[in-house]
C-alpha cells in the first residue's frame, strides 16, 4: 500500500485566504460550491484528512476557487467529516489515524454521500463530472471511477492509502501527481497503460515539495515552492479535465 509517512505527521498550515464560494447543505452534508453553475460539467473534490472547516481548510477551498476559474466548471467540496476532521493527536499514530479513517472514510461510507452530491448535480443539469482526490481521497476517486461512468476522469494529488492493485480496477483516465514523500508509482502507471484509456493517463512527479503541498499542509505564500507547485497541479488538472470530460 502506498502510504506516505508524511501523511501521518505533517500538520496543516494556517491560512488567511478568503474563499469566494458558498456552503450549501444537502441534508446534513455541507458542500462548498464555487464556479459556473450553468456548466454541464462539474468537479467533485475529495479533501484531505483535515477537512474544510476553519482556517486549516482554507487552502483546499482556495484550490477549488482557482480550479473553478481555470476550468469554467462548477467545483464542489463536500465535508464528509461534518466538521470533525482528523485531529493533531492522530498525527504520528498510524493506528489511531487508520481507526478514525475506517469510521468515516471508506468507500462504503463515502459512496452514498457522493451519490447524494451526484443526484444534486444531475438535477441541475450536470452531465459529466471529474474527481480530485487528495491523500486518502485518491483511492476513493479510483473506486468511484470503477463503479460509475458518470465520473469521466480523476486527478490524484499527493495520493496515499492505495495499492498497485487499485490501478487494476480503475475505469477512467487518471492524472497522478505524487510529491517527494510518495512511493515510486512506476508499476501503478504501467498497469494503467494496459487499459483501453491508458494513453490518456498521466504521471507528473513533484520531487521538490512534501505530501500535502496542494491542500491543507501547503504554504501558499508568494515565492514558495508549495505555491508554485500547487498552481502547476491546478493547471495540469484543468488541462486534464478539458481533455477527458466530454459532454
Amino acid at each position: 500500500m502506498s502510504t506516505a509517512k508524511a501523511c501521518c505527521q505533517i500538520p496543516p498550515v494556517v491560512s488567511n485566504y478568503e474563499p469566494i464560494g458558498t456552503v450549501e447543505n444537502l441534508g446534513d452534508l455541507p458542500v462548498y460550491t464555487v464556479g459556473n453553475k450553468d456548466s454541464k460539467k462539474a468537479i467533485i473534490v475529495i479533501m484531505d484528512i483535515f477537512g474544510f472547516q476553519y482556517v486549516i481548510g482554507l487552502n483546499t477551498k482556495q484550490f477549488c476557487d482557482v480550479l473553478a476559474n481555470h476550468c469554467g466548471y462548477r467545483v464542489v467540496l463536500p465535508d464528509w467529516f461534518r466538521g470533525k476532521p482528523a485531529t493533531h493527536d492522530m498525527l504520528g499514530d498510524m493506528s489511531k489515524l487508520m481507526g478514525w479513517l475506517q469510521q468515516v472514510g471508506t468507500i462504503e461510507i463515502i459512496k452514498p454521500q457522493v451519490d447524494r452530491v451526484k443526484e444534486h448535480l444531475v438535477s441541475e443539469g450536470v452531465v459529466k463530472t471529474g474527481l480530485v482526490g487528495f491523500c486518502w481521497g485518491a483511492k476513493i476517486a479510483i473506486q468511484l471511477s470503477a463503479q460509475d461512468s458518470y465520473y469521466s476522469a480523476a486527478s490524484l494529488i499527493h495520493p496515499s492509502f492505495f495499492a498497485v492493485d487499485d490501478a487494476k480496477v480503475a475505469q477512467a483516465p487518471l492524472l497522478v501527481i505524487p510529491s517527494k514523500d510518495e512511493a515510486d508509482l512506476t508499476e501503478f502507471m504501467e498497469i494503467l497503460k494496459q487499459k483501453p484509456f491508458g494513453d490518456k493517463c498521466k504521471h507528473v512527479r513533484f520531487d521538490d515539495v512534501h505530501h500535502g503541498f496542494a491542500a491543507a499542509r501547503g504554504n501558499w505564500e508568494e515565492g514558495t515552492a508549495d505555491k508554485k507547485r500547487a498552481t502547476e497541479a491546478i493547471q495540469l488538472t484543468a488541462d486534464f479535465f478539458a481533455e477527458n470530460i466530454q459532454v
